[in-house]
C-alpha cells in the first residue's frame, strides 16, 4: 500500500470535489505541441474501442473531453466526475459542441449505477487519484457488461520520469532538465523497494496522483479475478524537444508491441470480466 501525503480519504475526496482541472485549455488545446500530442494520443487509444450506438460510461470524465469525442462517434455517453466545477464545465462543453450527454456528479468508488449497466466503461487517468485504486477498478468492472478500457499514468517513459521529478516534459529549462534526474532517482528507489510506483501528488495539499509501473495493473486485474485482454503505451513520447515529434509519431506505430508497450507516457489497458 502506498503512503499518501494526504492520508485521510475524506480530505482527498473533499479536495477533488472542489478541484477544477482545466483539461481543455491545459491539454487538448495546449500551446505546447508535445503536451497536446501526448494527450490526444491518450484519447485515441481509448476511442478505437467506442462504436456508434454503444452505451458508454466515462468514469472520471474531467471536463468532458473524452465524453464529447465518444458522443461525436455516435455513442450514448454518460459522464461522471467527483468535481463540481468539472461537471459544470462538461455541460457547457457539450452544449458548445451541440451534443446531448448525461453528466452527473458522483464518486468512482461508489458508482450510482446497477450492475452491467453499460456496453463499455472507460476511465482515462482517474484511478491514480483514488484513495483505493482496487475499489475503483472493481466498480468499473461491476457496471460494465463485459469490458472496460482504463488508462493510467505509468513509469519507464522519459516524459514520466520528468513529471515525477517535478519538471515539465513539454518545456525546456533548468527545472525540467533537473526533473529527469530527480525523477529517475525516485523511480529507481521505487523499483528496488518494491513500491507500486511514485506518487507525484496533486496540488499543494498533496492529493494522490500515482505513476505506477506498467505491470502493476496486470497484478491488480488478476488479483481481482478479471482478465487483461491487452495493453499498449499511450505514447512513446520523448521530452523537451518539439523537433523530435516526427520520431515519436514513427515510434507510436509500434506502441502495442510486446516490449515497447511497457515504455509509454501512460498505458491503456483493456480488461474483461
Amino acid at each position: 500500500m502506498m503512503r499518501l501525503l494526504m492520508e485521510n480519504e475524506t480530505e482527498i475526496k473533499k479536495f477533488y470535489t472542489g478541484y477544477h482541472d482545466t483539461i481543455i485549455e491545459k491539454r487538448l488545446r495546449s500551446p505546447y505541441p508535445l503536451r497536446r500530442y501526448a494527450h490526444r494520443k491518450q484519447y485515441e487509444g481509448i476511442l478505437k474501442f467506442v462504436k456508434p450506438g454503444m452505451k458508454v460510461l466515462d468514469a472520471g470524465c474531467g471536463e468532458g473531453v473524452l465524453s464529447v469525442m465518444m458522443a461525436q462517434k455516435g455513442a450514448q455517453v454518460t459522464g461522471i466526475d467527483l468535481s463540481e466545477p468539472n461537471i459544470e464545465r462538461c455541460r457547457t462543453y457539450a452544449q458548445e459542441n451541440n451534443l446531448t450527454i448525461n453528466f452527473i456528479q458522483g464518486d468512482l468508488e461508489k458508482l450510482p449505477f446497477a450492475d452491467n449497466s453499460f456496453d463499455l466503461v472507460v476511465s482515462s487517468h482517474v484511478l491514480e487519484h483514488l484513495p483505493d485504486f482496487d475499489k475503483g477498478l472493481c466498480e468499473l468492472m461491476r457496471v460494465t457488461k463485459k469490458r472496460a478500457v482504463a488508462a493510467i499514468p505509468t513509469l519507464l517513459n522519459p516524459c514520466s520520469t520528468v513529471q515525477v521529478g517535478r519538471g515539465w516534459f513539454y518545456l525546456k529549462g533548468p527545472r525540467s532538465f533537473a526533473g529527469f534526474f530527480w525523477g529517475l532517482a525516485k523511480t529507481l528507489w521505487a523499483l528496488v523497494s518494491g513500491a507500486e510506483g511514485v506518487n507525484e501528488t496533486y496540488g499543494s495539499q498533496g492529493a494522490p496522483h500515482v505513476y505506477r509501473f506498467p505491470w502493476i495493473m496486470k497484478r491488480k486485474v488478476e488479483r481481482n479475478r478479471y482478465r487483461l485482454v491487452s495493453y499498449e503505451a499511450a505514447s512513446l513520447c520523448l521530452p523537451y524537444f518539439h523537433s523530435l515529434l516526427p520520431i515519436v509519431v514513427f515510434l507510436d506505430r509500434y506502441k502495442s508491441k510486446i516490449i515497447l508497450r511497457n515504455f509509454g507516457y501512460g498505458t491503456t489497458y483493456v480488461i474483461e470480466k
